[in-house]
């Protein structure tokens, strides 16, 4: 189930809100919540559940066995807790790209939300290792934390240790952060259904388009889909969690403003970046070793974002890519790009990051080399052509606002609604945006979330 279906909105959300707020006791709306995460998991594909529960299962008892040992011992339970994790991920998402070199291939649909889970998993068996919590002894809380449906599918990553008192305080439905968490998921919902949407069927106009402007049109169009579509239900995932009373921290800042490659991934996918700055970038030794293990620490963290996204070449190497040039903005570029303009170092960041997005979103490292080529006039076959300009024309109206909201402009609009308008047109206002993207939804095909294949 996803988040932008007509059965998520009218029906599964509406039924959840409601149990969960007419059943009594805290115990027992855990357990309604946690059935109602399990059958979100498992409606399109219900075989999927039972390596959700595997992974629910082992995880539980691997955190109560951390605690009976000291020392070596300890480590290793650590540490096959964390092999059959990563065993599992590896066999679903990258067996077969291993496999590629012999020939050999295993017909094995990866399911949806593994990355996810698992390194929510990852995250709870860690914080007991390294103290950050005591093992949980209630495998309804795991079970929970692991599978709640407000993150299970796409994140965000909330670590453990963040979200463990709030899976022990849980109270009636609030109001205030009902009504907030509403708002935001509306907010992830226009991005998703009036925006994103939009930008993928321009994506899929220009597909082979072998012009400059059109391969750039191309490109752009991916690069606000994926953020438009990834923010969009980080925004729709947090606003649903509030709702039920989890407070998850912002996944997006407006990356697109950012001045320098750096500032750019301290905006993006924020809860992933978190997650291996603590559980991979800090136990190496971070930044307080020498240059030599700094250097090693930052292409290890690199290479294991592009693999955590996908088994192909072009992840691989988007991963390397990126750690190369934030090891050349703290080594050569900084100095230099302080004394840049604000606009100068935009621009760098944002051409360095579409330049990023072409090996993200092409199947194999010589398909994105040439949409590049193109991009620099090199095997094009002109500057524009008819297509170009039709698309062009045709979603000239969406590209100008998405642009536009890309930036914190957004924001301002709904300090405005909030403080100039009274609540009932504060309310309708928010009612006019959801009846349209819900018109957005009903009248297009249907798009799935990007994401759902990593």
């Amino acid at each position: 189930m996803v988040f932008n279906s007509l059965i998520f909105i009218f029906l599964f959300l509406p039924i959840s809100v409601l149990l969960y707020q007419i059943v009594p006791g805290i115990k027992i709306k855990k357990f309604v919540l946690l059935l109602m995460s399990l059958l979100f998991y498992c409606w399109a594909n219900p075989i999927s559940l039972v390596l959700l529960l595997i992974s629910i299962l082992w995880n539980y008892f691997t955190g109560l066995e951390i605690q009976l040992y000291e020392g070596t011992k300890r480590k290793i339970v650590f540490i096959i807790g964390i092999l059959f994790n990563i065993l599992i991920l590896g066999i679903y998402k990258y067996a077969n790209f291993f496999l590629g070199f012999t020939g050999l291939h295993f017909d094995l649909s990866l399911p949806v939300g593994l990355s996810f889970f698992t390194f929510s998993a990852i995250s709870y068996i860690a914080d007991v290792y390294m103290n950050k919590v005591n093992p949980q002894k209630s495998l309804l809380m795991v079970a929970l934390y692991i599978s709640f449906f407000g993150k299970v599918s796409m994140g965000p990553i909330v670590q453990y240790h963040d979200m463990e008192e709030q899976l022990q305080s849980f109270m009636r439905l609030n109001v205030v952060t009902f009504g907030a968490g509403m708002k935001k998921f509306i907010k992830g919902l226009v991005k998703k259904a009036i925006l994103a949407d939009q930008f993928s069927m321009l994506f899929a106009a220009l597909n082979g388009n072998e012009t400059v402007l059109g391969t750039w049109l191309f490109a752009i169009a991916y690069m606000l889909q994926i953020y438009f579509d990834f923010s969009g239900y980080s925004d729709m995932a947090i606003g649903l969690s509030s709702m039920f009373g989890f407070e998850f921290a912002e996944n997006f800042d407006h990356p697109y403003i950012a001045t320098s490659v750096q500032d750019f991934w301290r905006r993006w996918h924020i809860s992933l970046s978190r997650w291996f700055r603590d559980y991979i970038y800090i136990p190496l030794g971070g930044n307080r070793v020498s240059n030599v293990l700094y250097i090693r620490n930052i292409m290890i963290v690199w290479l294991c974002t592009g693999l955590w996204h996908g088994a192909n070449w072009t992840f691989i190497v988007w991963g390397i890519y990126y750690g190369i040039l934030l090891l050349l903005e703290k080594f050569v570029l900084n100095d230099i790009l302080k004394k840049m303009p604000t606009f100068v170092r935009h621009l760098y960041t944002l051409i360095l990051v579409l330049i990023g997005w072409v090996f993200f979103m092409s199947n194999s490292l010589p398909e994105a080399l040439n949409i590049l080529s193109r991009m620099l006039g090199i095997y094009a076959t002109g500057l524009a052509n008819f297509e170009t300009f039709f698309s062009l024309k045709q979603f000239l109206f969406f590209l100008v606002f998405g642009c536009l909201f890309c930036m914190p402009i957004q924001e301002k609009i709904e300090t405005f609604i909030s403080k100039k308008l009274a609540v009932s047109m504060n309310l309708i206002v928010y009612v006019l945006f959801f009846v349209i993207a819900i018109a957005f939804v009903v009248s297009s095909t249907f798009q799935s979330f990007l994401y759902f294949a990593f």
